[in-house]
């Protein structure tokens, strides 16, 4: 456990609507150890950032967190129930930006529009670090070159509407290491940039986890970006983690249907298609979830009496698959795959 940084068990949470109840983070659990990036992936609305703000205990009402712990081991000999902790109080607000950081999606929602971006970063460095504002802005300004930008003194002054997509986004990765986290969660930080960019903030992110020793925890649905930046990887799909193993079991021994659905969408450069296979269906509603395994409405392998209320096996070592018919099917995939 002394190498376990944070650990999420049986986490549930849901949204209370007029309609129904969203079960949107159903009995999740996983692990981040210090210094690792843990991927989560998945389609949209799968529980991904839920399950991000979860861990901060940021979920807006009418969401709540209704079960499970979120254990904080930033001293391994009193670790703390993030979800128990007061959302608004002390002990939460010290944690957030000062020992576990996040970057959220979309930089100009994140940012304040009425705030120059050295007024948000010095404030935040004021309140963790307990220095002078000198010494704050001081350190705003090495952040931001840190991450690439040019003339960073001009930068404190400036809004973020002043600035580009890629811009903002550097700005949101200097405000969240302000402070030297132990975790950064990094929550679809490149959707919003060009692939040039794109490719020079995951090299940044790599640079300056080495360089800080932090830990990650990337959420995205670009499996590529997975298998640059991971170590391990959750697939979520309907709040629910259908697969959990190392970065290379997961691409070259993939167990669940949902996971080998994803990796056959992905271009490949060794392999001629005259088209990218596409997942049939859409993702269900939430508030009308099926039957049994959710999935099985776009599976290719969906047998009804067998596929039944699937529970998350272990298939071996650290890889674990919701599936009651991986040990079939996925011998008849790669014998298809190397048939071909």
């Amino acid at each position: 456990m002394s190498d376990v940084l944070l650990e999420v068990k049986d986490l549930h949470v849901n949204f209370f609507l007029t309609e129904g109840i969203v079960r949107a983070v159903n009995g999740v659990n996983f692990r981040i150890e210090r210094g690792k990036t843990l991927g989560v992936v998945g389609e949209s609305g799968c529980g991904k950032s839920v399950t991000a703000r979860a861990i901060l205990n940021m979920v807006r009402p009418p969401g709540r967190i209704v079960s499970g712990e979120v254990n904080y081991y930033g001293d391994p000999k009193s670790p703390i129930d993030l979800a128990r902790l007061d959302p608004g109080g002390k002990r939460i607000r010290q944690i957030r930006w000062g020992e576990i950081a996040m970057i959220f999606q979309e930089p100009m929602t994140s940012l304040s529009p009425v705030h120059t971006i050295g007024n948000q970063m010095i404030e935040t460095i004021c309140l963790h670090l307990h220095v002078s504002k000198r010494e704050a802005a001081q350190r705003a300004v090495d952040l931001l070159s840190r991450v690439g930008l040019a003339q960073p003194e001009r930068l404190l002054n400036r809004y973020r509407h002043e600035l580009s997509g890629g811009m903002r986004q550097r700005v949101m990765i200097a405000m969240a290491l302000s402070c030297n986290p132990k975790l950064l969660i990094a929550d679809e930080p490149t959707t919003a940039v060009d692939v040039t960019t794109q490719a020079q903030i995951l090299n940044l992110m790599r640079d300056l986890q080495q360089e800080f020793g932090m830990a990650i925890l990337f959420i995205t649905h670009a499996l590529g970006v997975i298998a640059e930046m991971a170590d391990d990887v959750v697939v979520m799909y309907l709040g629910e983690e259908v697969e959990v193993a190392d970065v290379d079991t997961l691409y070259y021994n993939t167990g669940h249907p949902y996971t080998q659905a994803l990796l056959r969408s992905i271009p490949r450069h060794d392999t001629k298609l005259s088209r990218l296979e596409a997942i049939e269906g859409n993702v269900p509603d939430p508030l009308n979830m099926p039957e049994g395994c959710k999935f099985h409405p776009r599976c290719l392998h969906y047998v009804p009496e067998r596929c039944i209320d699937p529970a998350l096996e272990k298939i071996s070592g650290q890889h674990w698959v919701r599936c009651t018919r991986v040990h079939e099917i996925k011998p008849q995939l790669l014998q298809t795959e190397h048939a071909e």
